[in-house]
């Protein structure tokens, strides 16, 4: 009989354990977004589709840990996997930024076009633009927004741009990086060989703990340190040198070859896709961002027309090209063939290649298959520095349903671009 009560109450007492190791293990498994936009994920690989977004302070009951990720369960019913580098683990029963910080003071825009959204959330509506010494009336802030009166209406800028008298105490304690472009990588050193521990989303602000060269040291969510490239992102400390960047390019003489045209249509993507039309529209949207930098453009063309290669090269030599850009998209029979390829012939041009290979590796997430030598006309008699691009392939159904979009044109845009920048100032 006593033996049979000692059974009974140590059973009583293995489900007493067990049922409060499950609550707790419940309690301990709720993790916290720690960025503005978090990407949820179909699987747990920076690869995977992104499904969804979560904004910063929600919280989510853990289903799995796997690879350093957590699968959660979205409120649409989906499960989806995020970094556990961009959320803390445990609930917090009252988010320091869900609720506005009331203000009334007024604030000095300290850049140029500058959006304004009708949310605060960097996929909102853009109903305005502001300049760079505008005065703004601050109503209340919230996750890295200020409110502002707007044409007598409450709207939202970034409070990145904004300085107030309490701004610049606020930056002296605690300085912050602004990821610009999807994919952005953050890297366990700072150099372009390093590993990529994580993929950045427009919006994600990191605190900056130091600077290494042209690199920011920064703190992620998970406590440790990271590195991104200064030329990629913003920071809320660096306006000298954001200055001393934009005028870079001031007086170089640029010429950007849209490949093919007219009668020559270069590749036909899966989906229909003419390499000509497509090769256009991003040197356009190229030499605007360059042009607004104070560089030189010259195009060899701005039209659907051919235009023969010896004139293309021509122009390099007529106008003394501080470099000479060719840009195409890719195709192949294998249809799984993917990323971009930049190509140089002469060893003058091949520092120009590593620059701008580097900048796009930073701004776009395809593929990155190096830089090669390339025995093309454009390059092989081109006395000036001279590249050749291949920013994707049309012939692979995913990525060409990327390259038609002008994200990611304008991503490309801006690795070229950048990589102009570290090629002039190196």
């Amino acid at each position: 009989m006593e033996k049979k009560r000692l059974v009974l109450f140590l059973t009583a007492l293995l489900i007493f354990i067990f049922l409060e190791e499950r609550h707790s293990s419940a309690e301990s498994d709720i993790i916290q977004i720690g960025v503005d936009s978090a990407n949820v994920r179909s699987e747990p690989a920076m690869t995977a589709s992104v499904i969804s977004s979560a904004k910063r302070n929600e919280q989510f009951q853990v289903l799995k840990e796997k690879y350093n990720w957590y699968q959660i369960q979205l409120s649409d019913g989906k499960k989806g996997w995020v970094a556990s580098y961009i959320v803390t683990k445990g609930a917090s029963d009252s988010p320091a930024s869900d609720s506005l910080a009331s203000s009334s003071q007024t604030g000095t825009i300290t850049a140029d076009h500058v959006n304004i959204r009708d949310t605060p959330s960097l996929s909102a509506s853009i109903i305005g633009k502001v300049n760079n010494g505008d005065q703004v009336n601050i109503t209340s802030t919230t996750n890295g927004w200020v409110q502002i009166l707007y044409q007598n209406e409450t709207a939202w800028v970034s409070s990145q741009f904004v300085h107030t008298q309490s701004s610049q105490s606020t930056a002296s304690t605690g300085d912050f990086v602004v990821i610009l472009n999807e994919g952005t990588n953050i890297r366990t050193s700072p150099s372009t060989s390093s590993s990529v521990i994580a993929q950045g989303s427009p919006g994600e602000r990191y605190p900056l703990t130091g600077r290494e060269g042209e690199w920011y040291k920064i703190s992620l969510v998970n406590g440790n340190e990271a590195y991104v490239a200064s030329w990629i992102v913003s920071s809320s400390n660096d306006t000298n040198s954001a200055t001393r960047d934009s005028n870079s390019l001031n007086g170089k003489v640029i010429v950007l070859d849209p490949g093919h045209g007219g009668i020559d249509d270069g590749t036909t993507g899966v989906q229909g896709t003419i390499e000509k039309n497509i090769t256009l529209q991003t040197a356009e949207r190229l030499a605007k961002k360059l042009q607004q930098d104070g560089a030189t453009v010259v195009m060899t063309r701005s039209t659907d027309t051919y235009v023969p290669l010896p004139s293309r090269t021509n122009h390099a030599h007529y106008h003394d090209a501080d470099a000479f850009i060719s840009i195409h998209y890719d195709g192949s029979h294998e249809k799984s063939a993917a990323g971009f390829t930049t190509y140089y012939y002469h060893q003058n041009q091949k520092q120009l290649a590593n620059s701008i290979n580097n900048g796009l590796a930073n701004s776009i997430s395809s593929k990155n298959r190096g830089i090669r030598n390339g025995d093309y006309f454009v390059l092989r008699e081109n006395n000036q520095p001279a590249i050749l691009l291949e920013l994707g392939y049309l012939t692979n159904t995913y990525e060409e349903s990327l390259i038609v979009t002008e994200s990611y044109q304008q991503l490309a845009a801006n690795g070229i671009y950048n990589g102009l920048l570290s090629y002039f100032s190196s």
